[in-house]
């Protein structure tokens, strides 16, 4: 298929609008990676407005304020601006928060024991809505002694303190109880 020869002037592209618009989106990535308080996602705003402009021959005298094209090219600019907002803000907020997912996501949660799991031979417990493969966690002195043999009974509540060999190892769950007495009737006159 042959371009007939006035297809150039189909869509009058000038090469700095689109050297522009690049750039903007250099910025936007440049944004996402390195902590800058948003400020290339501003310049990247003004970049693509600018790069929008020249591209698609918008600067005109007098006539580019009511242009349809001119209000489309500020729409757009802005709602891409709002949306590299809030993507870096949830980039930058799920940095902080812990591992919720996959293997490392398992440490420290709680689940129940299904079938019977001993520290010499593997049960299964209900966790993080799943069934797992489980063993007993044994402490490093009862390791060496190879004697003490933990076993958890179905129904136990227990929490899952690491992975070996694809299975969780647990530990029988206790919730921790405050140990504070609340005062005393005596204690508030003092």
């Amino acid at each position: 298929m042959t371009l007939p020869s006035d297809a150039p002037q189909v869509l009058p592209a000038d090469w700095l609008g689109v050297a522009l618009m690049l750039l903007a989106f250099v910025l936007f990535a440049v944004d996402l990676k390195a902590t800058n308080h948003g400020l290339p996602t501003i310049g990247g705003i003004t970049v693509l407005v600018l790069g929008s402009l020249m591209l698609f021959d918008v600067i005109a005298p007098y006539s580019w304020i009511l242009s349809a094209t001119f209000v489309v090219v500020v729409v757009v600019a802005i709602l891409t601006g709002v949306l590299f907002v809030v993507a870096l803000s949830e980039v930058r907020a799920a940095k902080g928060r812990p591992v919720t997912t996959g293997l490392e996501g398992m440490i420290g949660e709680v689940g129940v024991v299904k079938r019977l799991v001993g520290t010499s031979f593997p049960g299964w417990v209900f966790v993080h809505g799943e069934w797992w493969r489980a063993i007993a966690a044994v402490a490093p002195e009862d390791a060496r002694k190879q004697e003490h043999e933990r076993v958890i009974g179905v129904g136990a509540t227990v929490q899952v303190v690491g992975l070996r060999d694809g299975k969780v190892v647990i530990i029988p769950f206790e919730p921790v109880h405050s140990t504070i007495r609340p005062k005393s009737k005596e204690d508030l006159r003092r």
